[in-house]
């Protein structure tokens, strides 16, 4: 069980600080949630429940600096081979993203990077659906990073792309 006012990272929700443990009925019997507070959005809250372990389990401790450092340095020499059917590659980076920041996704982000970079050189632009994955990326790790090293999101992402593009 995790303690109250402890940063933690939930799914794609990104960073949050447990704001509160206790029952609520939303549906049926009252059920114990966290309740979670997004750091970089005040404007809301999520609700876990607490004995749902398959949500529960998407709970974690923001990842040390060294650790997030090491994902670094690993992602810039990895490599995802791009798909060209736009399907099944929304579908495998989709698979990726949904399981949060880890060596895959930052490695997915590193991909679009580059990729809308060189479609930048020929004015054009990343699949629609190639952006909104980036944009999650980009809210995933740029949240951790930003919360472990004390910086501003915007910051923490573009010394990010800066390492992608520099590699």
């Amino acid at each position: 069980m995790y303690e109250l006012n402890e940063i933690l990272v939930y799914g794609n929700n990104g960073v949050c600080k447990l704001v509160d443990i206790r029952k609520e009925r939303f549906s049926g019997a009252p059920t114990m949630y966290y309740i979670l507070a997004p750091v970089f959005d005040s404007r809301s809250k999520v609700y876990v429940p607490v004995n749902n372990e398959k949500l529960a389990s998407r709970l974690r401790p923001v990842m040390l600096k060294e650790k997030l450092h090491e994902m670094m340095l690993e992602a810039k020499s990895s490599e995802i081979t791009w798909e060209s059917d736009d399907r099944k590659r929304g579908q495998e980076f989709h698979d990726i993203v949904s399981g949060g920041l880890s060596l895959e996704l930052l490695t997915v982000m590193k991909t679009l990077v580059i990729h809308r970079q060189e479609l930048s050189r020929s004015v054009r632009r990343l699949h629609s659906a190639d952006e909104k994955t980036l944009a999650l990326c980009e809210k995933i790790v740029g949240e951790e990073f930003a919360y472990a090293f004390g910086v501003d999101v915007d910051d923490a992402l573009s010394h990010i792309e800066g390492e992608f593009t520099a590699a």
